[in-house]
């Protein structure tokens, strides 16, 4: 296993996905792309990196959609195939988003939010990705933007960068010490003015502030340790990531940027 995945195997598998369990992502693809989102739950369906299970939640409750295939490097995949073992047409396990485990042309849909740019190879993602998709099957992504026109994620991003480089010569354990000791340090600089600016009435102007979304000192501990504790973060532009999917020969697709990163829908 290549040291990158051995890390995130590490960090998500046996450390995030368990520790500090995330909410559902997949309503911001909902609200980003609305009907396009709608129409596209149904068929066989593919989550990449399905954690500690939110999304699949919702997903499974969904009658249009036949089948379902998850797959995450970590150990939650386990657990969650023991949790939906009565259900035929859900099968998890664990996988590799650079080398997917399935036939071409298997799936009507595949889903994959925040994992492709933590791995060594993202548009190896994307391309197996579109490999596995049926003909006019859709994908949707989330992947990290480069925020070249927000001046404080900017900031923001040379920091993460500096931070992870030192980060490569510390022992995990240090690592983890730091985050949990930065988190109230991140959350005064940066939650506390977002959620005055919330209060004020500038709701999108909070949202461009990183770790907008903290609740109280340790809230964004979790956080901070999914961007500082990662092996690698790749960013696009949007720019970037419209001609990728052009040289990937996806029939059509849209790339939405928000402040929060790039929302992806394309066709096969």
């Amino acid at each position: 296993m290549e040291k990158i995945e051995k890390r995130a195997l590490e960090l998500w598998g046996d450390d995030l996905h368990k520790a500090y369990p995330a909410s559902a992502h997949s309503p911001q693809l909902q609200e980003v792309f609305q009907e396009k989102w709608t129409e596209s739950l149904k068929g066989n369906f593919l989550e990449i990196g399905c954690g500690c299970g939110a999304d699949l939640e919702i997903f499974s409750k969904i009658s249009e959609i036949n089948s379902i295939d998850a797959i995450d490097l970590g150990s939650t995949a386990d657990d969650l195939a023991k949790k939906y073992k009565h259900r035929d047409d859900i099968k998890i396990k664990r996988g590799n988003a650079l080398a997917l485990e399935f036939d071409n042309n298997a799936f009507d849909l595949v889903y994959s939010f925040g994992v492709f740019h933590h791995t060594a190879n993202p548009l190896k993602c994307i391309s197996e990705s579109k490999r596995v998709l049926k003909k006019d099957g859709r994908m949707f992504l989330y992947l990290y933007s480069s925020h070249e026109d927000i001046f404080l994620k900017r900031v923001g991003i040379v920091i993460e960068n500096i931070i992870m480089k030192f980060f490569q010569y510390i022992p995990y354990f240090v690592q983890n010490i730091v985050c949990i000791l930065l988190a109230p340090v991140c959350w005064a600089l940066f939650s506390i003015p977002a959620r005055i600016l919330k209060l004020m009435g500038y709701k999108i102007a909070s949202s461009k502030i990183p770790f907008y979304w903290g609740t109280h000192p340790f809230s964004i501990i979790g956080d901070v340790k999914d961007r500082l504790m990662s092996p690698v973060n790749h960013r696009f532009t949007k720019l970037q990531m419209i001609k990728i999917l052009k040289d990937q020969n996806f029939s059509s697709f849209e790339v939405i940027k928000r402040a929060s990163g790039l929302y992806i829908y394309a066709v096969k």
